[in-house]
């Protein structure tokens, strides 16, 4: 899988539009990104083409205008992401930036509920504190 670290923040939003209708051309593309954007078709056009050569998009040649698949699924973007974020963070804080985002985030009830299960579980053998994991063993 190509590595979700190198998408620029403009380039999530051009995949978000790919993920979200499943395929896309780059008209619609542009169209969607010129409503929620001041971008330009060129500087969308080349966000597009940037994500063929990092592997996120594959364009159908054999359409015209070319159909834009992504290569990668959402999901495993969005858990590469999240997973190379929180394995920069100390340990001991990763609790707290949980916290966090939710308390940042619009989330569905569906999600509260999923959240409240996963957290009710990991409950039962969760330590009593989280070690730091930023220095060496030896140099503690």
């Amino acid at each position: 899988m190509a590595e979700v670290e190198t998408m620029s923040k403009a380039e999530w939003q051009v995949m978000r539009i790919i993920w979200t209708l499943g395929q896309a051309t780059s008209k619609q593309v542009i169209e969607i990104l010129e409503k929620k954007t001041d971008w330009k078709a060129p500087t969308i056009k080349t966000l597009i083409i940037r994500l063929q050569k990092k592997n996120f998009l594959k364009a159908d040649i054999g359409t015209r205008p070319y159909v834009y698949h992504p290569l990668v699924a959402e999901d495993d973007a969005i858990h590469q992401n999240v997973n190379d974020l929180f394995d920069s963070l100390c340990c001991m804080r990763k609790g707290m930036a949980i916290n966090d985002l939710i308390e940042s985030s619009e989330i569905s009830q569906t999600d509260i509920t999923k959240l409240i299960e996963t957290l009710t579980k990991k409950a039962r053998t969760a330590p009593e504190m989280v070690e730091c994991n930023c220095l060496e063993a030896d140099l503690k």
